[in-house]
């Protein structure tokens, strides 16, 4: 998928804000100015600060698809088209993921800032939301900044698309002088023939806490069988507050349960 967006100042107000849906512009009022403000900053060499994805870690529930807004901050474009953005499925490449060389060159960028001025807000608004029939795992944003003489600067962003979970038929009660936590653990359905189904072979946390207050801490681990359902038997603990936690995988988000009180 690949985008394109009017250049917008830092400093516009929220509703001047020239948006380009997907890849066909818009005639609005404020493009006009925007694009002088390119032209006024094609002069300094080209380079892309940052590039914003908002959420920031997109998940996907059955009913609600995942709208995008990418923001990339950039100077020294050319044109209406001078940055494009590309979003697409994979891990980014392999020289964008090396803390140490990303970290310099945002050094670097953030220095060269404060001595240059034109740096721009452009905004994307894709058209194509991110449903349950896109893979999960490690997607790529690649933001492409072109200059008037023809070159072109690009940067790489990632960001994990994830899968909703949930809790249900989640128990906490007395049994035989101790406290039994039962429930099920459910996923977004990955053949889509419901919103949600059972979530076999994944860790759940069992947590606690006193009803006086305090830090909740983890007493006590499961697994969910094939059907998702996990029960645990937990001593030592009686009155207080009891929840359960999903952590997540790298696929499916982490869910935590309402609290549910023993008294």
């Amino acid at each position: 998928m690949t985008f394109r967006a009017f250049l917008v100042s830092l400093t516009a107000t929220a509703c001047a804000l020239p948006v380009v849906v997907a890849a066909a512009p818009v005639a609005a009022a404020p493009a006009a100015p925007a694009v002088t403000t390119v032209a006024a900053a094609a002069d300094h060499h080209v380079a892309i600060r940052s590039i914003t994805l908002r959420p920031a870690n997109p998940v996907v529930h059955p009913d609600r698809p995942v709208r995008l807004v990418i923001e990339v901050v950039a100077r020294g474009v050319s044109g209406r088209d001078g940055v494009t953005i590309k979003v697409e499925p994979g891990a980014p490449p392999a020289s964008a993921r090396r803390p140490g060389r990303e970290q310099g060159l945002q050094q670097a960028e953030e220095s060269t800032q404060r001595r240059v001025p034109g740096w721009r807000t452009w905004r994307f608004l894709p058209e194509r939301r991110l449903t349950r029939w896109y893979p999960t795992g490690l997607w790529t944003v690649t933001a492409v900044a072109k200059a008037s003489d023809g070159t072109r600067v690009v940067r790489h962003t990632g960001f994990r698309l994830r899968h909703a979970t949930d809790f249900s038929a989640l128990e906490v009660g007395r049994a035989d002088g101790a406290v039994r936590v039962s429930g099920v653990l459910n996923r977004v359905d990955p053949q889509g023939y419901l919103d949600y189904a059972p979530f076999p072979r994944q860790r759940v946390e069992i947590m606690y806490r006193p009803e006086r207050g305090g830090a909740w801490r983890t007493v006590a681990t499961d697994v969910t069988d094939r059907t998702g359902r996990f029960t645990r038997t937990v001593r030592d603990h009686r009155n207080g507050q009891w929840r359960v936690r999903f952590p997540g995988t790298g696929r499916h988000a982490p869910e935590l349960s309402a609290v549910h009180r023993i008294g």
